[in-house]
């Protein structure tokens, strides 16, 4: 794929993360399956939140041979189109599953902030959940602004704003396939229009 005029630089590769998630894959399932033995029917009830986590997800559950996996997706808006989260995240759509007693995985594409996740957290073990992990396969530490760290995650990276591998500007460019540095300069007077 040609590099987006929006991206700055490329800083993490399809081949890199592709490489990273079969890792993250294998050491997750070595938990689950291996350490895990009151793990309920064998099953972990993977949870993506939209829409960011879509191309991780999917690549993340093909990867798991041994263990059975269940997935399900909840909304949670914070950044709404911005460079930066906006305030408090809410759950904008929520699941019909019943958690009580499950194991859930929630795989997410960044850790930016931790607040999204927290919330998330805490909800899930108010519903009931039996335990609750985190798979993030980019984690941005600088960002932090609560307690909260993934039990997985993939990449360390910069306290900038990305694109690519789920991370959007404006509901676009989750389907770029490396993670970039945007370029804020250009973004500032971009306008979508067809590439050349």
């Amino acid at each position: 794929m040609k590099k987006h005029p929006l991206v700055k630089k490329v800083i993490i590769s399809k081949k890199q993360i592709n490489k990273k998630i079969k890792e993250l894959a294998k050491s997750i399932e070595k938990y689950y399956y291996d350490e895990h033995q009151d793990l309920n029917q064998n099953t972990v009830l993977c949870l993506g939140l939209l829409k960011g986590s879509v191309p991780f997800m999917a690549k993340f559950i093909e990867q798991l041979t041994k263990l059975e996996c269940q997935t399900e997706y909840m909304s949670v808006a914070s950044f709404e189109g911005n460079i930066e989260a906006t305030g408090v995240p809410r759950i904008t759509a929520d699941s019909n599953v019943d958690f009580s007693d499950r194991d859930v995985l929630i795989v997410e594409d960044i850790i930016d902030s931790g607040r999204t996740l927290k919330l998330i957290k805490e909800y899930l073990f108010g519903k009931g959940a039996k335990s609750v992990k985190i798979c993030t396969i980019f984690d941005k530490k600088e960002g932090r602004k609560v307690d909260l760290h993934a039990d997985w995650y993939g990449f360390d990276v910069p306290h900038k704003f990305l694109i690519g591998f789920g991370l959007d500007y404006q509901e676009r460019l989750r389907n770029l396939p490396y993670v970039a540095i945007a370029d804020e300069d250009k973004i500032k007077n971009w306008q979508w229009k067809k590439l050349k």
